[in-house]
């Protein structure tokens, strides 16, 4: 029997809800669902499923997107990991002979894959996550810089900044289309609709390419956008996460100065 079993859309919910115990402990998961929840078309869209052992929601959920080339594995127990670790032993679900990521692995998801599955190969890089709970104050005393204005990335600009990402790849183009439907991105465009500075709200719920053209940097509009972004996110009643990978103090610095929670390491496992 496989112990891996797809729960439907209309149980997401309830699933979702069950991650406001143990919280902050829980937020990374309460906000994936959160988005896949509010945003159906990325669901569709990344072919998203729910998997939980046997079936039972209260053990915890196997979020995956199967993006076609590799799949993109979110492992989130509920209180502990012991049923999704006896799942996992046999499940024919996964096929970890393909090229799989882990994302926002917490050490017990990575203690419960080595366990599990013995991988030889599994490297990963740790970043430290960062929530701003939804009810927490909007930011005021900030105004739009002159001669700016705050728009979606429009068309015309999704190769442009798709190319400035870090992790920029073969099917990140996608990615910010997708997110440009949902109105999930935030961009600081001059008055001749150069963009200047731009944020997202990724797929899981959090902040995702922070980025300010180097020729406008030291000039607050990043900083600005951000809290703009935050702003809107939080009139939707939104908790927001953000990732910083280890070294990055400045942006950390960043988002201790704008209230943040540092909530623990998690790491992005790849598995070869």
């Amino acid at each position: 029997m496989e112990p891996l079993v797809e729960v439907p859309r209309s149980r997401w919910l309830e699933l979702r809800d069950l991650y406001r115990s143990n919280w902050p402990r829980n937020s990374v998961a309460y906000c994936i669902l959160d988005t896949q929840i509010s945003y159906p078309d990325l669901s569709e869209i990344f072919g998203f499923k729910v998997f939980c052992p046997y079936g039972d929601i209260h053990h915890g959920m196997i979020g995956i997107f199967d993006k076609k080339n590799f799949y993109d594995i979110m492992i989130h127990p509920v209180d502990n990991i012991n049923k999704i670790e006896e799942a996992l032993a046999t499940t024919k679900v996964i096929n970890f002979t393909r090229f799989s990521m882990i994302s926002s692995a917490s050490p017990e998801v990575e203690e419960c894959l080595k366990r599990v599955k013995n991988f030889e190969i599994m490297k990963g890089e740790k970043a430290i996550a960062h929530l701003l709970n939804r009810n927490s104050p909007k930011f005021e005393n900030f105004s739009i810089p002159p001669n700016t204005y705050v728009a979606q990335i429009k068309p015309e600009h999704i190769k442009f900044i798709d190319e400035k990402w870090t992790y920029h790849g073969k099917y990140t183009y996608k990615m910010f289309e997708a997110l440009v439907k949902c109105e999930l991105t935030y961009v600081l465009y001059s008055k001749e609709d150069e963009p200047l500075a731009w944020v997202t709200v990724n797929t899981a719920g959090a902040l995702n390419h922070l980025y300010c053209l180097e020729t406008q940097r030291r000039k607050g509009y990043a900083e600005f956008i951000l809290k703009y972004a935050l702003n809107d996110q939080l009139s939707k009643g939104k908790d927001t996460l953000a990732y910083t990978v280890e070294n990055n103090f400045k942006a950390q610095n960043l988002f201790d100065k704008l209230k943040f929670e540092r909530i623990g390491d998690f790491k992005w496992l790849i598995i070869f």
